[in-house]
């Protein structure tokens, strides 16, 4: 929608030029005065969260928020004008014709877009995507979900009953393959509705769900002071304080909120896809002398693939400069290696020098623009050590409800090295659970410059 306004934006002014000047093309004089509304204009419809989402009540509601937000644009830039006592140099008949022209279009646009969704019938897809995880004794959640459909303007995608243990010995490969299905759809919103005898068993599974980028809610019936105790039995907190929320007349909890909601993947995608492809060239003759340097320090591979979890709980293959002599390690290995250690007899001179400098990461740039990593985000563990970080940490899977970075809050913070004791795991599953739930464009800025500030060699990197 915001990729629309700039566009009607810069079509009402050739309309306006074309009405004031007799030609389509903007004269060059107006370019600072359109750029310098344009971008008043879309920083007013993001303050009042016009681009938030795609619902026909909120497109009407969203022709009363440009209105204001385009009388704001043209009230600021005017009155600097005034005040600059520049207005003189701008055509008071283009603006005026700017601004009917805007109004127009913008209404009609909405209008048009809101009625193609509704014909189509793919209004209700862009609805907020639910599913519901329920045991029998509470089907009526799963009832007051699906008919508030309407109503709340949701969409529900998938309810899973939780069977009878009894009646079904097959009970953990269906509820495994239901939730694989699940975790493909990914869902705005997860509630959980389970029995005290239902927690128990689904617990197995818990590690799963909380890697899910939804809004995890839980039905409950308790008080606050008695659910801190509950949801202790499900492991399912995410760090975050206790709060109440109503859906469809429901009293739920909020376990987990969906992180990077709205427009924020899209533009954490673009900053990794800018910044990823600039830092590859930027890097790329350092990369070539690393390359040659492992060649021609030991025999074997230049790159080392190693598994490890990414977003969603998903392995993915993490590219390194190899650092270790081949008979150390497989090319591509499975995560079943140990950890390094400092002075660690499988790691090469040159291998030393490159995990010192952390230029053995370099090569995860191009992960990056795989859509695999971030430049910034929680760091990938390799897949082995799933057991050792989830039995000190409850909350470990949910560091994965992001792509994982090539840097992060823990490693800016120095929690990186090896993870030889239980405090350095808590403090850096605790950095990258805060970066989740602080995210922001600023906040990745802040990181990659802290980054660089630092340098690459680090005390913990060996």
């Amino acid at each position: 929608m915001s990729i629309g306004d700039v566009i009607v934006l810069f079509v009402s002014a050739s309309i306006s030029s074309f009405f004031r000047f007799d030609s389509f093309i903007i004269p060059e004089f107006l370019y600072f005065p359109l750029c310098f509304v344009s971008l008043f204009y879309i920083a007013f419809m993001v303050i009042m969260q016009a681009y938030t989402k795609l619902d026909l009540s909120f497109l009407r509601f969203g022709i009363v928020r440009l209105t204001i937000s385009l009388i704001s644009a043209y009230a600021v830039f005017l009155s600097l004008s005034y005040f600059t006592k520049s207005s003189g140099d701008i055509s008071r008949l283009w603006f005026a014709y700017n601004f009917v022209a805007c109004l127009v279009l913008f209404t009609s646009y909405r209008l048009v877009f809101g009625y193609v969704l509704y014909k189509t019938g793919t209004i209700k897809k862009l609805r907020p995507a639910f599913s519901v995880i329920y045991s029998k004794s509470y089907r009526n959640v799963m009832d007051a979900i699906t008919a508030a459909t309407d109503t709340h303007r949701i969409n529900v995608l998938k309810c899973i009953e939780l069977p009878d243990l009894k009646a079904d010995s097959h009970f953990e490969d269906q509820l495994e393959a239901e939730i694989a299905l699940l975790r493909k759809s990914v869902p705005d919103v997860l509630i959980l509705a389970l029995s005290k005898e239902d927690r128990s068993r689904f617990s197995a599974f818990l590690p799963l769900i909380s890697a899910m980028p939804s809004e995890i809610l839980e039905f409950s019936t308790l008080t606050t002071d008695n659910l801190k105790s509950e949801r202790g039995t499900i492991n399912m907190s995410s760090g975050q304080p206790t709060e109440w929320v109503v859906v469809a007349g429901l009293p739920l909890v909020r376990s987990a909120e969906q992180p990077l909601s709205g427009r924020g993947w899209w533009i954490k995608r673009l900053e990794d896809i800018i910044l990823g492809a600039f830092l590859i060239v930027l890097f790329s003759p350092v990369m070539f002398v690393a390359a040659v340097g492992v060649k021609l320090s030991s025999p074997g591979p230049i790159l080392y693939r190693q598994l490890r979890h990414g977003f969603n709980g998903k392995d993915i293959q993490v590219l390194k400069f190899r650092s270790m002599y081949t008979e150390c390690c497989d090319p591509v290995t499975s995560g079943e290696l140990s950890q390094v250690k400092r002075g660690d007899p499988r790691v090469t001179r040159f291998g030393l020098f490159l995990r010192r400098t952390s230029l053995d990461e370099l090569p995860q740039l191009f992960n990056v623009l795989n859509g695999e990593m971030s430049l910034v985000g929680p760091r990938p563990h390799a897949t082995n050590q799933y057991a050792l970080y989830q039995g000190k940490v409850d909350t470990y899977f949910s560091r994965h409800r992001v792509r994982p970075g090539i840097t992060g809050w823990a490693q800016v913070n120095g929690w990186r090295g090896e993870t030889d004791t239980d405090e350095k795991i808590r403090q850096r599953i605790a950095c990258d659970l805060y970066y989740i739930r602080h995210w922001s464009i600023w906040f990745d800025i802040r990181i990659l410059f802290l980054t660089l500030l630092s340098g690459f060699a680090n005390k913990n990197a060996f």
